[in-house]
């Protein structure tokens, strides 16, 4: 027999889901066109329907007929749906449920991404809707949304509500033949600002009704600083040009009292919050490298020392290298000269501005001029120093090498041998190259960065850096031609001299 060919079925994509954000309320949803209701009927004969209502709005049910319930909110179709059927089913239980909510159109326009008609569930909220139609725009308001029901009654609608605070008050559900329209914001007017003792201070759109605790709440709140006996609001009188200011008493307004303090706003009021000053002010300091316990202190500011800090750090330990210690602290001054100085290239500055840009240079901004060795190792109080918030102590472990640098056979780091001099550390870097300038020859100190040249007064200790300069290289062209242009000069007026005393 031949084969028989057997077409199957093409597979149906089933609709999306419905996403609820809670169960509905049938106190508050509206039944409308499309809505599918779920009837059963238990009695001497059992009857299960699938019904959908009819874009006239009416149900129709088999063996009861048309019962109208568009617009009706569910729970009272519920009751109408039941009477109905009791009139041809004696002493039935009945039970109905919505089972699919209906699909309406919504129209969406203004400053939006993509703006035009929408198809979504009954349940959907304005924010949604704005989302399906591609979001908001640079220039979007978002908090005077205008929504126009079919009826023609407008409502203002604020996604930012619900967007900073969880509001869905003022982002209410669509009804099919709603008009969306987000209108474009006003740039640099028509706004709130509040700044100070918040949690994100700034300036948002003005939306009429607009209260000074809607304010603080899209401001996420008072911090924890606040002081609530400190506030004012800044207003324009009515020539919008001056300003007023406006005592503000937070306390009574954030304890629930006295409701008048809960002041209206303006568009473009500005409200300025104090803090308490140095409140939990956390003054502490850090210690780092070779001490027992390295880590963060509390410290008395201007008070507390670095021998006391050293001390709770549990001392320094047999590696530390006191020569090198440091203590930086935060350096937040700018220098106007300095900063000038590095825009300009060294050939333009005069003498006095390099001299100065280069001194400026060698420095280490922030850092506090402290002997550790004669403090910690010997012990002599005379150079302790009190400390500040946010000094850092840093204790590092002893290198035990000197830097050879420039221009020497073998440049690089030499062994640290105590008593030892500049010449030592030389020869084991294998002396000097054939360019080395070996008259401005400097040491730089490790602990520091003070240039100085070789003494025996002051001899090498371990961190120190040996640099070696090189010879210039002379172009003996450039010179000849020089010194003869010079002697030229001299010859043309001694001649012109000569010819005029004659």
């Amino acid at each position: 027999m031949p084969s028989e060919e057997v077409s199957l079925p093409l597979p149906v994509r089933p609709e999306p889901t419905q996403v609820l954000e809670k169960s509905i309320d049938p106190a508050e949803y509206l039944l409308g066109s499309g809505d599918e209701l779920s009837i059963d009927i238990w009695g001497q004969i059992n009857v299960h329907h699938v019904l959908t209502v009819t874009p006239e709005g009416n149900l129709l049910v088999p063996r009861v007929g048309s019962i109208q319930v568009g617009e009706m909110c569910l729970a009272d179709a519920k009751v109408v749906i039941r009477k109905a059927i009791l009139r041809s089913f004696r002493n039935a239980q009945i039970t109905v449920t919505l089972l699919n909510l209906r699909r309406v159109k919504v129209m969406v326009a203004g400053a939006i991404t993509t703006p035009g008609i929408y198809s979504v569930y009954a349940n959907t909220r304005v924010s949604e809707v704005i989302a399906e139609a591609g979001g908001f725009l640079d220039n979007s308001s978002r908090r005077n949304i205008v929504l126009t029901r079919s009826d023609s009654s407008t409502g203002a609608v604020d996604v930012l509500r619900v967007e900073r605070l969880g509001d869905r008050s003022r982002d209410p559900h669509v009804f099919g033949g709603d008009v969306i329209f987000v209108p474009a914001r006003e740039q640099n007017i028509n706004a709130v600002g509040i700044y100070g003792a918040v949690k994100e201070s700034g300036s948002f759109e003005y939306a009429p009704h607009d209260s000074l605790l809607d304010l603080i709440s899209l401001a996420y709140g008072l911090t924890l600083d606040v002081d609530l006996l400190r506030g004012e609001l800044v207003r324009f009188t009515a020539d919008n040009l001056t300003t007023t200011t406006i005592p503000i008493d937070l306390e009574d307004l954030v304890s629930g009292g006295d409701s008048q303090e809960n002041l209206p706003l303006m568009p473009d009021d500005r409200v300025f919050i104090r803090i308490v000053p140095r409140f939990h002010k956390k003054d502490q300091v850090t210690v780092r490298g070779e001490v027992y316990y390295p880590g963060a202190y509390h410290i008395e500011e201007d008070k507390t020392t670095v021998s006391d800090i050293v001390a709770k750090a549990g001392g320094f330990t047999p590696h530390a290298s006191l020569a090198e210690a440091e203590m930086i602290r935060s350096y937040n001054v700018v220098d106007p000269e300095f900063e000038r100085l590095k825009n300009i290239p060294v050939a333009d500055m005069t003498d006095s501005e390099y001299e100065y840009f280069r001194l400026r240079s060698r420095e280490n901004p922030g850092r506090v001029a402290c002997d550790f060795e004669k403090l910690l190792g010997k012990g002599l109080k005379e150079y302790d120093v009190a400390l500040k918030s946010g000094d850092l102590i840093n204790i590092p472990p002893r290198s035990m090498v000197v830097n050879v640098s420039g221009s020497v056979v073998n440049p690089g780091l030499i062994p640290y041998e105590s008593g030892r001099d500049h010449k030592y550390y030389i020869a084991r870097a294998g002396g000097f190259s054939w360019k080395a300038r070996q008259s401005k020859i400097m040491i730089i100190k490790g602990q520091t960065g003070e240039r100085m040249k070789p003494s025996k007064r002051r001899g090498i200790d371990p961190g120190d850096t040996i640099l070696v300069p090189e010879k210039s290289e002379r172009d003996y062209w450039k010179f000849f031609r020089d010194t003869m242009l010079v002697l030229g000069n001299i010859a043309t007026i001694y001649l012109v001299i000569q010819q005029a005393t004659e």
